[in-house]
């Protein structure tokens, strides 16, 4: 966090004392709580915060799974920070599909004034509109950091809260801010001030302190929920590295000082994770013998442009076009696709795998390598879980709950029906019941893809989680890490690893149930 503060130019007094306001809350005494603990009080409450860390995906995810556990059928509105109330107009208008998302995030402005990646709020919008619930913008411009600036924008957000529900009183306001203003003295006190409300909820993420405490109980792993007290809790779904990592990744992507996307070196960011895994794992990884780029470095199509096959050239062309990180050992080139701490650590895992198994090639060959990117995939997604212990995958019951929830045409359903036919192929064998029908045959290099990240995610998860329980011995590991997908035939290794991880039981029945 030090990094951060210095990133930002410090605090002044005034700014000190606001966020100190914040992390008192979490010195008081707190208990465990249970997802219907929470749910129970957020339906009964007129107004629920939920506290947003702007840099950090999963803060967004957790908005997403607490709207989707929302009973249907209340008068509901959605207030968000990172639209300004004076652009309501183009909200609405997008809202109401009269104007197309390019043109919406052009009217707000939206690199300019919020800055934080669209795709991460795209889905609360997207929620909103199936759900009929009407959006507003709350914020204030202000391009100031002081401790003024942050009560002016309580306060003139209040203002927004308490005019709505001063319309619709019976109506429930879901309110997304920052989680500093989340604060009873900051935001919430305000909007009392200005309208009598009756009940309400704060829902804050990822204190450090808690994470702390739960550690030194041993329950980091086991509890994603802590109560505060009555009407505030907190939940916990990554580590406080985590957080700070990606925020700081964040302000060094976007910092002033750099000229051009050009300066920034991934390389760096992704050794260290090497270093951490290999010092984890007890390998020996070098740290010097390979480079990463983003897609803002043409050279990164330079060395594409260098690979042998034309098809091989498009496949890893697409993976760039959809920020997929990717590393080609033979050339000793790696692919940031977004500066996260989760693809980070899963490219930095592929590099260790790469090393110790002395693999030569990315399995690009469609459907003859299929197999081997699963194992790439799973492989990449435990490095990922050991950098970062509070990441879920989906799992089985996710995996066909998303194809019921996918119409004909949604981009992903073909995806899921290779990656389901798969998984139920692989069932049906450790089960010695013999061979299904064969795969379905997808049109698009995307559906093996992302059915090879699903799948792999299944494995990784569960390895993790074995690996945690000391099922999975560090001797096991290692020996599963030196399996090779340079063989011509990988899938009697593949029916191998499947007949090993058989022996532990999966993780959790659906990510769903966590926040």
């Amino acid at each position: 966090m030090n990094h951060v503060t210095q990133l930002l130019g410090g605090e002044s007094k005034g700014v000190s004392k606001y966020r100190r306001q914040f992390e008192n809350e979490f010195r008081k005494r707190w208990k465990v709580a249970e997802l219907k603990e929470i749910m129970a009080e957020i339906e009964e409450a007129q107004v629920v915060y939920l506290a947003d860390f702007h840099a950090l995906q999963q803060s967004q995810k957790a908005h997403m799974r607490i709207l989707r556990l929302l009973r249907p059928h209340r008068q509901r509105y959605l207030l968000l920070e990172c639209f300004e109330a004076r652009h309501q107009k183009s909200l609405d208008l997008y809202m109401a599909g009269k104007i197309s998302e390019r043109d919406l995030l052009k009217a707000v402005e939206w690199k300019k004034n919020w800055g934080f990646p669209w795709e991460h709020y795209r889905p609360l919008l997207r929620w909103a509109y199936k759900s009929k619930v009407r959006v507003f913008g709350i914020n204030l411009a202000s391009g100031e950091r002081t401790a003024k600036s942050l009560h002016r924008r309580d306060q003139f957000a209040a203002t927004k809260v308490s005019e709505i529900l001063s319309r619709f009183p019976e109506a429930q306001a879901v309110v997304i801010f920052g989680d500093w203003h989340l604060a009873p003295a900051h935001l919430p006190r305000e909007v009392r001030k200005r309208f009598p409300t009756g009940k309400d909820v704060i829902v804050y993420q990822n204190s450090e302190r808690l994470y702390f405490s739960l550690l030194e109980k041993n329950l980091d792993h086991s509890v994603d929920i802590v109560k505060l007290q009555k009407g505030v809790y907190c939940l916990q779904n990554v580590p406080p590295w985590v957080k700070w990592q990606n925020f700081l990744i964040y302000l060094e992507s976007n910092s002033d000082l750099l000229l051009d996307e050009e300066d920034l070196d991934w390389t760096d960011d992704v050794a260290k994770y090497v270093s951490l895994l290999a010092s984890d794992l007890g390998l020996r990884v070098p740290v010097d013998s390979f480079s990463v780029y983003s897609s803002g470095d043409d050279r990164l199509f330079e060395i594409l442009g260098e690979l042998p096959e034309a098809q091989e050239q498009k496949w890893f062309r697409g993976l760039v076009e959809e920020e997929v990180s990717f590393y080609l050992p033979e050339l000793k080139v790696a692919y940031l696709g977004r500066p996260t701490v989760n693809q980070a650590a899963a490219l930095a895992m592929s590099i260790c795998f790469c090393e110790l198994s002395r693999i030569k090639s990315y399995p690009w060959r469609m459907p003859s390598d299929f197999h081997k990117l699963i194992w790439w995939e799973a492989i990449q997604y435990f490095g990922s879980k050991l950098l970062n212990p509070k990441r879920k995958t989906d799992s089985l019951s996710d995996l066909r709950a998303g194809l019921q929830a996918k119409s004909p045409a949604d981009r992903g359903r073909e995806a899921l029906q290779l990656a389901l036919a798969q998984k139920m192929k692989d069932l049906l064998y450790l089960s010695g019941m013999g061979e299904p029908r064969s795969l379905p045959r997808p049109r698009k290099a995307f559906s093996y893809r992302e059915a090879a990240r699903l799948l792999g995610g299944l494995m990784g998860e569960k390895m993790y989680f074995a690996y945690r329980k000391r099922w999975l011995t560090l001797k096991t590991l290692t020996s599963l890490l030196r399996k090779t997908t340079d063989s011509e035939n990988f899938e009697p290794t593949y029916l191998e690893i499947l007949e090993i991880l058989e022996n532990w039981p999966e993780p959790f029945k659906s990510k769903r149930d966590k926040l």
